[in-house]
Parts: structure tokens; sequence; C-alpha cells
């Protein structure tokens, strides 16, 4: 056998039942379906997912992947296997995630799918290089949709203790093993569960915020302003520049903007889509009324500083 076209997925349950509750079979099946869609978006391969008829054993469920080509529908069917199956090797933590994924480039990351779809379409799946699928692999595997979905099947799977180990499998078109079954037992679930959604804050180190509505006195109120043409409500976080105008020195006018340090939170939302949280301003670097431009010494410090971190970044280049 050359070829697969369909998914397993088992549950091996503690009994000898072959039953399973609906509500957790039809959420798990929610987060499998989207890993697979998103796992051939990643690699940029058009697909369509048919459910076939499941089988008992624990309790197996199978789909039938299309597409236009088989041997793309093989290696994906093979990454999604390995993406549902190897346990983290480090700390399910987002923040640790994301400085993982932004060790590959953009152009490194295109570069190995597009080698991979162009092995696929002039060899057959014998003959790919198995560090091109690993490389394809690992790229999918920190898709933050697909880790997200993955956190959230094993959360699930967690919780219903009837499930002691699942398994997912490659199958070819009479339903026989395509690889050998990967299986990932109840005490590993707990690897893939994110700890929290929370994203690193994005930095805008130079962000132009025109001001629509300064806080004029004391209190946690927010400041709002417009950013990249979009309406945000913020955080003043710059003590001194808040000093400033609360004793009148700052005045604020029609045109009135500011030069900032401007911090951007971040979460991942149920499905893996990044949603803003909030914003606030670390530190003003410049204040303007629309016709003059003043700098802060708070402003002066922090490009100061900024401009000798970078120096000496460049030194151990």
């Amino acid at each position: 056998m050359n070829q697969a076209d369909k998914f397993e997925v088992h549950y091996y349950f503690g009994d000898e039942s072959h039953s399973m509750d609906a509500v957790v079979r039809n959420k798990c099946e929610a987060e499998i379906l989207a890993i697979l869609l998103e796992t051939a978006d990643t690699l940029k391969i058009n697909i369509d997912i048919n459910a076939e008829v499941f089988k008992e054993g624990g309790l197996r469920d199978f789909w039938r992947i299309l597409g236009q080509n088989n041997n793309q529908i093989t290696i994906l069917l093979v990454i999604a296997t390995i993406v549902l199956s190897r346990i983290p090797t480090t700390d399910p933590e987002i923040e640790a995630l994301e400085k993982e994924i932004k060790q590959l480039t953009i152009e490194e990351k295109k570069l190995n799918i597009e080698k991979l779809k162009l092995e696929l379409s002039e060899k057959s799946v014998e003959e790919i290089d198995k560090a091109t699928i690993g490389k394809a692999a690992r790229h999918v595997d920190r898709n933050l949709k697909i880790v997200k979905r993955r956190s959230n099947l094993y959360s699930t799977l967690s919780n219903y203790h009837k499930v002691q180990s699942i398994g997912v499998n490659a199958l070819g078109y009479n339903f026989e093993g395509f690889i050998d079954e990967r299986i990932v037992q109840r005490s590993s679930f707990k690897n893939f569960i994110l700890s929290t959604n929370k994203l690193r804050s994005e930095v805008d180190d130079s962000a132009e915020v025109s001001i629509v509505s300064p806080v004029l006195k004391e209190g946690r109120y927010k400041w709002k302003g417009i950013y990249q043409d979009k309406p945000i409500s913020f955080d003043m976080h710059d003590s001194e520049f808040k000093e400033q105008v609360l004793l009148e020195q700052v005045a604020f006018k029609h045109g009135s903007a500011i030069k900032c340090v401007l911090r951007i939170a971040r979460e991942l939302d149920e499905i893996g889509e990044v949603k803003i949280t909030g914003y606030s301003v670390a530190t003003v670097i410049e204040v303007t009324d629309g016709f003059t431009t003043t700098p802060t010494t708070q402003g002066k410090r922090y490009v100061q500083a900024k401009k000798m971190a970078d120096s000496q970044g460049d030194l151990f280049a």
C-alpha cells in the first residue's frame, strides 16, 4: 500500500463498552475536523471531508479525505497523525510557542511547504525525503490555531474519564493502516493542554495615536484615540505624562496626537484566532498639537536607551 485516503480516530475505553457520550464525541469531532482543515490550509491543499461508517472496538471514527492529488492527501494524513499525537517537548505555554514560531521566517516556511508540494507532484510517497515531511509537520505543529484546537480536544478528553487513550492513523482504501497507529495515553493528555490563552503583547515603539478623549482627572479611566485609522480605548501608564496633564502642562485640542510606546495585549479565542484584548501606553515620546511637536523628557530617555541597546545588539550580531 503506497497511498492513504482516510483518517481514523480510535477511542480506547477502560471497559468493554462501545458507546460514548454524544456531546463529548461531537466536541472531539469538531476539534479534529478543524485540525484536519487547518492542516490542509497550512499546506495549501484543497480537500473535502466525508464521514465513513464508524466501527466498534472501543469506538472508531473514520473520515475519507477527498482531493485532486493522492500523494498530497497521503502526506496530509501522515502529518495530521503526527500533529495530533506527538507530545510537545516544551512547556505548552503560548509565549514559549511564539518564540519557537519566530525562529522560522515567513519565507522559510513558504519554502518548506513549496518544496514539499513540488516533491509530491513529482515523486511517489515512498520517494519523498522524510526530512522534508518532518519540516512540514513542525511548521503545521506551530500553527496557533492547531495548537489551540488540539488543546481543546485533549482538555475535553481529560474531563471524560471513560477514554483511557486515543489512537490516530492514516488508512488506505481498504481501511488498512498506512502507518502504525499512534496512541496517546490518558497520562499524556495534560501535555497538550495550554495553561493560558494569553499571547505575548505586541509593542509598537513609534505608535502615533490621535487623541479623541483625554483623561483630565485622577482615576482609572481609559483614554480614547485613533490608532492606524481605528478607534481604540487605552490605559495611560506613563505616570510623568499623566501628572503633566493633571497639572495642565499639556493642553489638548483638535489635531492633538502623541507618539508613544504602545503595548497591545492579545490572546487566543476558542478557535485559535488571535484577538486584541487591550491597549496601553507605556511611554509618551512626543506630543503634537497639529503644528508643533514637543519631545517629552521620558521620551528622550527612552529613545536614548533604545539606541544604546540597539548598538550593543549590533556588536554581538
